[in-house]
């Protein structure tokens, strides 16, 4: 091989060599599809837990509920005065709150459950009386 014939060749291995890497361009539109992707996931999983909040608030609303009826039927259908009661009676465990952080609310007798308790959530929005309230009746 001739001089001039290598150099040829090392000069287009270097050429080479140099195009195989990335573009800050490149790599910049790349950052931004993944923040993209990664925008459109955080979004569906937010609003996934928000439902989620909501389905364990319905839960822990029919256990309560359910606790003051067992509790009514032991306690020759007195209501309890408050959480504090179903807790000493081991209707339920621990005292709950809502996922909120709220307390839920216990109305013995009930207006709406004449029978048992009404027992609701104020919701997400941390408002008793509006439409996102979770209620034992309903």
């Amino acid at each position: 091989m001739t001089n001039s014939r290598m150099q040829r060749t090392a000069i287009a291995t270097t050429a080479r060599a140099a195009a195989a890497g990335f573009t800050l361009l490149e790599v910049m539109i790349v950052l931004a599809i993944i923040g993209l992707i990664a925008g459109g996931i955080g979004v569906t999983v937010f609003n996934q837990f928000k439902k989620g909040q909501v389905k364990i608030a319905k839960t822990t609303v029919g256990e309560i509920s359910g606790a003051v009826q067992q509790y009514m039927m032991e306690n020759n259908s007195e209501c309890p005065k408050g959480m504090e009661d179903l807790v000493a009676k081991k209707n339920l465990k621990k005292p709950v709150k809502d996922p909120w952080g709220k307390e839920f609310v216990i109305k013995c007798p009930g207006t709406n459950d004449t029978d048992g308790a009404d027992v609701s959530s104020s919701g997400p929005d941390k408002q008793e009386g509006t439409a996102d309230d979770i209620k034992s009746w309903e």
